[in-house]
């Protein structure tokens, strides 16, 4: 019997501010997106238009509230007060995007979040992100055992593509990979596979690698447990017309094998070469 490539369910965890974080389940073995953090907020003068605003003193996804302070016109959550889950104005002074890696929250433009060392989008629903691999479903979180930020809205996974190594919509030398949405793990039926980018290992994670996670692999790979074989950093390969075998793989790498649960992202297909 052939081997088939099976999917391991480990939470991912991105930190935010004073110890925020979004979770989401991913088929691979750890933790992909480290521990990155996002400075104190340069600047809070409260907006002068704010009344107006769904919430006070702005509102993130309409971004309202902040018209009135041109040094801090975007509204954010106030990364001292989490727990509450407070806005505030803050400067913009990079526009960054989901492309822009960031340190500190003013790197990120309107409607943007500086969480796992870069800009995540804010979404209210699936259609405030591209798609099909972009689905609104990380939840920012705080504190130790983190829990969610009341009424932070959700952020964007993106939309990429895993079997290329550079992908426009990641940051510069970021992996895509795949993941999983699991909402009630154990129950059929709401799964969900999607993409996103992280920071590819400063050294190894090459073909046939061992990981610990997708951010064990270069780009170009995911970590997949093999039976037999155990997790490794596999090429991933596109199934064309859901058949597996008829997809390619790079020289040296095996054949594209279909997992055990087929991996579908809109209308496409995805294996793995082993």
């Amino acid at each position: 019997m052939s081997r088939r490539a099976l999917v391991l369910l480990v939470a991912v965890v991105a930190a935010l501010g004073a110890c925020a974080s979004s979770t989401y389940q991913s088929p691979d073995a750890g933790d992909d997106d480290g521990d990155g953090g996002v400075d104190p907020i340069d600047a809070g003068v409260d907006a002068t238009d704010a009344s107006a605003c769904v919430r006070q003193p702005c509102d993130i996804l309409s971004q309202c509230g902040c018209e009135g302070t041109p040094s801090t016109p975007v509204c954010d959550l106030d990364f001292t007060m989490l727990a509450t889950g407070a806005t505030r104005c803050r400067a913009n002074n990079f526009g960054g995007t989901e492309i822009t890696t960031c340190t500190m929250a003013a790197t990120c433009g309107p409607g943007h979040v500086c969480v796992g060392g870069r800009c995540r989008k804010y979404c209210g629903n699936d259609d405030d992100c591209a798609g099909p691999g972009g689905l609104c479903m990380i939840e920012l979180t705080q504190g130790n055992p983190p829990m969610p930020i009341p009424d932070a809205p959700e952020t964007c996974s993106t939309d990429c593509v895993p079997t290329q190594a550079a992908n426009a919509t990641c940051p510069a030398g970021w992996a895509c990979h795949i993941f999983l949405d699991d909402p009630t793990p154990g129950t059929a039926g709401d799964e969900r596979y999607l993409t996103d980018c992280s920071a590819p290992p400063a050294s190894g994670g090459g073909v046939g690698a061992t990981c610990s996670g997708n951010s064990s692999c270069q780009p170009g790979l995911d970590c997949v447990n093999l039976n037999p074989g155990g997790p490794q950093c596999r090429p991933t390969c596109l199934c064309p017309g859901g058949n597996c075998a008829a997809g390619t793989c790079p020289g040296g790498s095996g054949s594209c094998r279909g997992y055990t649960t087929p991996v579908v992202i809109g209308t496409t297909t995805y294996g793995a070469c082993f």
